[in-house]
């Protein structure tokens, strides 16, 4: 990993290579990015859901304790940290990764049902939940990442999951890696293999978390590792839109 010394830093601060590929070209919009991720709404569809659970077995229980957390059609980061807070038990953290997927998925993906109901119907869902949490909760990015084994969801929306799980720690989180990030990542010239200097994929994703937290640290001006994540996924890709308008 390449390193660089930062004279704007308390310090002189050491920041990598890769995350200077990120902060210096954030650096001038911190003010609109700062807040960007609680500024976050998604839109859903109960029924969809409802549906959805209905056929993976989940008990209604658990089904009305989403519902009557969240906001009627529409959920929000602030809500899931607060389920996150309590997540101690099997059906709570089920409670937690369905909560995660409706955010997560918002009203598009309808392909998506299938998948997910093998993730919530599989025999080791709990104990895979639980060990990922335990490992996302203690700052072991690499380590959470590789231990999720259930089936049908992939890295777009397990990293769900892990920031879900961890949440309500925002200076060790871990972060969203969906398609959207990453294409504002290359967008940045941000190198997952360089940043990590290793090809394999756990490590990658660890490398994306600590660079946004160290950049999110750089910027300061109440910018969380979360605003950074969310403003990489607002702008898909697109430079341009790194503006207050489109960050609000």
């Amino acid at each position: 990993m390449l390193y660089k010394f930062c004279s704007d830093s308390p310090g002189g601060w050491i920041m990598s290579e890769m995350a200077l590929r990120l902060c210096e070209p954030l650096a001038q919009h911190a003010e609109a990015i700062a807040g960007c991720a609680d500024r976050q709404t998604v839109r859903y569809v109960a029924s969809t859901w409802r549906s959805w659970l209905d056929l993976a077995d989940v008990d209604d229980d658990v089904t009305n304790n989403v519902f009557s957390a969240i906001g009627t059609g529409t959920v929000t980061r602030r809500q899931i940290r607060n389920l996150a807070k309590d997540a101690d038990s099997a059906d709570r953290r089920l409670a937690l990764l369905i909560t995660a997927l409706v955010w997560g998925r918002g009203t598009a993906n309808g392909r998506m049902r299938d998948p997910i109901i093998r993730a919530l119907t599989h025999r080791d869902r709990d104990q895979v939940l639980e060990h990922t949490a335990d490992l996302a909760k203690r700052g072991a990015a690499a380590d959470a990442y590789a231990a999720w084994t259930l089936p049908g969801l992939r890295a777009p929306f397990f990293t769900k999951w892990l920031w879900a799980a961890s949440s309500f720690k925002p200076q060790l989180c871990c972060l969203v890696q969906d398609k959207r990030v990453w294409n504002s990542l290359r967008s940045l010239n941000w190198d997952s293999l360089q940043a990590s200097g290793r090809r394999d994929w756990p490590s990658r994703y660890a490398a994306y978390v600590a660079d946004v937290h160290e950049c999110a640290h750089q910027l300061g001006n109440r910018v969380s590792a979360e605003d950074i994540e969310c403003t990489l996924f607002r702008i898909n890709g697109n430079l341009n839109e790194l503006r207050p308008a489109a960050l609000t």
